[in-house]
C-alpha cells in the first residue's frame, strides 16, 4: 500500500509540474522578418550578445519561458526553438493562435533592384551628375536601440525616433567628400529642428537584428543632442 501511495503521489506531482510549465509558456511564430531572411537568437538580451541560433522568417513552435528583459527601448524574450534556448526581440513574435486566425499575406511581386546611388548631391561642375531618374529614389536609413529611421529625399530629411521626436526638415546641404567619393553628407534645418547625416558606401552594413546586408552605413546627429548609427538602402 505504501508503494502504491508513493507512485500515486509521484504521478500527481509530475502532472502538476507539466501543467505549471505549460501555463508559464506560450507558443509563438515569427513575424516581421523578410522572406528568406533569419531572426538571430542571442545568448543574452541585447544586440551585443553572441548569436546562438537563427530562426527562419516562417519559423513556428517557438516557446517562451515568460522571462523578459528591456534593453534600451527593446523588450527581449527568452525562448526555446528546436531544442536551443536564447533571446530574441519580442516585436518579432506573434502568438500562434493569432497567426492561425490571420488572413494569408499576399506575396508581393518581386521588385527590380534599385540603382545603387545616393540621392542627388552637390558635385563639382566638372563631374557628370547621376541620371535624372535617381531623383525619384529615396534613401531609407534606420537603426536599433533606440529604433529610429531617416528618409532622405530630394527635398527633405524625414526623421522618426520611436522613443523621441518626429519631424521633417528641408535639405539645406549636400556634399560628397573632396577626397573620398564613397562618403557624403546631407543636412537640413528648420526652426529648432536640424539633422546632419554622414553616409558611406560600404560592402556590407548589418542592422544587428537580422541577416540583411545594406549597401550604406550612416551616422546622424539629431538636433545637436543625439548621435545614432545604422544602415541605409535605396528605395
Amino acid at each position: 500500500m505504501k508503494t502504491a501511495s508513493f507512485f500515486s503521489a509521484l504521478a500527481l506531482a509530475l502532472a502538476l509540474s507539466v501543467s505549471s510549465v505549460q501555463a508559464a509558456s506560450d507558443v509563438y511564430v515569427i513575424t516581421g522578418v523578410t522572406t528568406g531572411e533569419f531572426l538571430n537568437m542571442r545568448a543574452n538580451a541585447g544586440t551585443g550578445s553572441s548569436v546562438v541560433g537563427r530562426i527562419p522568417h516562417n519559423g513556428q513552435g517557438i516557446v517562451t519561458t515568460g522571462e523578459e528583459k528591456k534593453v534600451g527601448s527593446t523588450v527581449w524574450a527568452k525562448i526555446y526553438w528546436n531544442g536551443v534556448g536564447g533571446w530574441v526581440s519580442k516585436r518579432y513574435l506573434l502568438p500562434e493562435d493569432q497567426a492561425a486566425n490571420a488572413p494569408p499575406t499576399p506575396t508581393p511581386a518581386p521588385a527590380a533592384p534599385p540603382a545603387v546611388v545616393v540621392p542627388p548631391i552637390k558635385v563639382p561642375s566638372n563631374v557628370t551628375p547621376p541620371p535624372a531618374k535617381a531623383a525619384s529614389n529615396s534613401l531609407v536609413c534606420s537603426g536599433t536601440e533606440p529604433f529610429w529611421s531617416i528618409e532622405v529625399t530630394d527635398a527633405n530629411l524625414n526623421v522618426n525616433m520611436m522613443d523621441g521626436p518626429r519631424y521633417s526638415v528641408p535639405v539645406t546641404f549636400r556634399q560628397t567628400s573632396a577626397n573620398n567619393a564613397t562618403i557624403a553628407v546631407i543636412a537640413g534645418v528648420a526652426g529648432t529642428n536640424n539633422t546632419q547625416a554622414f553616409m558611406q558606401k560600404v560592402s556590407s552594413c548589418s542592422d544587428g537584428m537580422s541577416d540583411t546586408n545594406y549597401p550604406y552605413s550612416v551616422t546622424a546627429v539629431l538636433n545637436n543632442q543625439r548621435v545614432v548609427s545604422g544602415c541605409c538602402q535605396v528605395r
